[in-house]
């Protein structure tokens, strides 16, 4: 396969992780909020076109900061003829999202930039992938509370508010656990 379809598919498997994850919360929270009228009407509808969208772009954006880190490490490499920057890319994002499975594409790497090399842009690219999903998955829970940030209410109006949500769904519990219907059923039982 060339580097750059494998490129590609590596960046489209990243993209396509990051939309389960946020689509498997999208699809708790909706599940949450089913319980919850005040939740549901505030909570802005699932965008799964939206999530896809922006999931992509970030992998993308992640894959080209590897390629840069990875033609600088080509450009650097003590070898008699410089190796395929994108070669050096598609072996580096292998080694970062293959995991153990992925052990070839790190020995290889090894073998085309020196160990030091390789060392560097395994470290930098994934401390990239850790910004790349760190930044995917608040940018995905901003965009959740932003409904509720509008509302503009302090941390502790909505921790009064929430106690009193609590206290009025305890009495409500309690007046329909001894409902006038009820507990003239159950005299009549009697």
């Amino acid at each position: 396969m060339a580097p750059g379809a494998l490129l590609d598919a590596l960046a489209s498997s990243l993209a396509t992780l990051l939309n389960c994850v946020v689509s498997a919360a999208d699809a708790r929270i909706d599940l949450a909020s089913q319980r919850d009228p005040a939740a549901e009407a505030t909570l802005p509808e699932p965008d799964a076109a939206g999530v896809a969208g922006r999931a992509g772009v970030a992998a993308r954006h992640w894959r080209r900061c590897v390629e840069e880190l990875a033609e600088e490490e080509a450009s650097v490499a003590e070898r008699a003829t410089p190796p395929d920057p994108d070669a050096v890319a598609a072996l580096a994002i292998t080694g970062l999202l293959g995991g153990r499975r992925a052990r070839t594409a790190g020995e290889a790497l090894a073998d085309m930039l020196g160990v030091h090399g390789a060392l560097r842009l395994r470290e930098r690219g994934g401390l990239l992938l850790e910004e790349c999903v760190r930044r995917a998955l608040d940018a995905e829970q901003e965009r959740l509370l932003a409904p509720l940030d509008a509302l503009d209410i302090a941390a502790e109006q909505q921790a009064d508010l929430i106690a009193d949500l609590s206290v009025l769904r305890k009495e409500h519990l309690h007046a329909a656990a001894w409902s006038p219907a009820r507990h003239a059923s159950e005299r009549r039982e009697r």
